[in-house]
């Protein structure tokens, strides 16, 4: 009796001390799922398959995932397109809607309602193709860009190649799909960064809406809604980004949702673009990710001025000038780095690509060359470095050093060996014909006197 007693009191204190051991597992591994989940909040992170996360003032990227992949741009197309426009025509500039125009336009594609011979400023139609991403005022435009599509998407691809994007290719100026329509996120951050440089595109993705008024084919105004709900609360509010300026979202079934966007916030300007997001209970991870990616930055990072515009950052000389020697150079803009708040101490290096002597005369603001800033070894971007004031020629300092100049360069060195050398050769060629006279003379001297002797004879 006493043994089964104690078999029983046994086996409860296993199955206590067991059971106890498992909650006390699965409580650690639930604590350890929970550090994991909070240890990746404090970082950037982004759950689509291809991010990148830029600095917009110096282009340095902060984080990037599988952005050097093959992605299909879709929407995201459009600011090359744009980039073309504002390039190449004039804003107020009129467009003419051709046929082949509206009807290269693929079903299902957003549009304006353009008519046929409809006339339209190249400013309405590009906020209809940028905000309400219309796909005819999309094809008008690169037809009044470059006379036809197909020419149009020459110009993109040749325009690719110049901004560096060498794994991009365009087939059409829209986003439709097609498998030789591909880029990367790497290059279209590029793309991006080219574009929020010009104005007039800043000025357009901005916007929540646009209203084009009537036209001589339309009877009615019509009002375009930015598709972008980060810049714009008229179609989403709960994806509105206050800190937002912009640029551009895109979706098509095998691209699935992608945007670029541009924020600002405290001075500090960053671009994020992701590709392949996921739309999943009404939540699309495109926006998410980028406002996460955003957050983070802003919450933890700090702009630190490494030069501030007007700095004296360096001199180099100068030369034809009566007093000066030496040229000052200011830089010509801010050039500042996002520094993590947690780290105190950060390695700031510089390189820099000017003549070690200039000439005169030389224009107060003139670019004389450039400084390249690295932190942590890396490249944070190139700075220009101009001229403090001007500084005049003085003839007479400039005929003095050219003088000099000649006298002291190899060529004048050069050609006093040539003259030494030709007068040595004029001196031999003088003596090898004297001395040919004088045999010429001693040869017909001895033949006068066999003459003579032979008449004796």
């Amino acid at each position: 009796m006493k043994k089964r007693l104690t078999a029983i009191i046994i086996a409860l204190v296993l199955a206590f001390s067991g059971g106890a051991s498992f909650a006390q597992n699965e409580n650690s591994a639930e604590n350890k799922n929970s550090e994991e989940i909070v240890e990746k909040e404090k970082k950037l992170y982004a759950q689509s398959p291809h991010a990148i996360l830029l600095d917009m003032k110096t282009g340095a990227v902060l984080y990037e995932k599988k952005a050097n992949s093959k992605v299909y741009p879709a929407d995201l197309t459009k600011i090359m397109t744009a980039v073309l426009v504002l390039e190449n025509c004039k804003l107020e500039e009129l467009a003419t809607a051709s046929e082949t125009a509206l009807s290269n336009v693929a079903q299902g594609n957003s549009k304006m309602g353009i008519i046929k011979e409809e006339r339209l400023s190249v400013r309405q139609l590009l906020y209809a193709m940028l905000l309400g991403s219309a796909a005819d005022a999309t094809n008008v435009l690169a037809e009044k860009t470059a006379g036809s599509i197909e020419d149009f998407v020459v110009m993109m691809n040749n325009r690719a190649k110049e901004l560096g994007m060498e794994k991009t290719n365009f087939t059409n100026p829209v986003g439709d799909h097609d498998e030789r329509h591909y880029s990367t996120a790497s290059d279209m951050a590029r793309l991006s960064m080219h574009a929020m440089s010009i104005s007039e595109f800043c000025e357009i993705v901005k916007c929540d809406s646009y209203s084009i008024p009537a036209t001589q084919k339309s009877q009615t105004a019509r009002k375009i809604t930015n598709r972008n709900h980060f810049v714009s609360r008229l179609s989403r509010s709960d994806y509105y980004y206050k800190y937002a300026t912009g640029i551009k979202t895109g979706y098509t079934i095998e691209a699935k949702s992608c945007i670029a966007a541009s924020a600002e916030k405290n001075s500090v300007s960053l671009m994020a673009l992701v590709f392949e997001a996921q739309t999943e209970d009404n939540v699309v991870q495109s926006f998410t990710d980028c406002a996460n990616l955003f957050d983070y930055v802003f919450e933890n990072y700090t702009a630190q001025t490494i030069v501030s515009k007007g700095d004296i950052v360096a001199h180099t000389g100068i030369k034809h000038t009566r007093r000066d020697k030496k040229i000052i150079l200011k830089a010509e803009n801010e050039m500042s780095v996002l520094r993590h708040k947690d780290n105190e101490k950060i390695k700031i290096e510089h390189k820099d690509y000017f003549a070690k002597e200039v000439s005169a005369p030389v224009q107060e603001g003139e670019v004389i060359g450039e400084r390249e800033y690295f932190v942590n070894g890396n490249s944070i971007g190139r700075l220009n470095l101009t001229a403090d004031k001007s500084y005049k020629l003085d003839p007479i300092t400039f005929a003095v050093n050219k003088m000099i100049d000649f006298v002291t360069s190899p060529w004048f060195f050069a050609a006093i060996a040539l003259c030494v050398f030709l007068l040595i050769m004029a001196e031999r060629r003088r003596r090898r014909i004297l001395r040919k006279k004088r045999r010429d003379a001693r040869n017909r001297r001895n033949r006068e006197l066999m003459q003579s002797i032979d008449y004796i004879q």
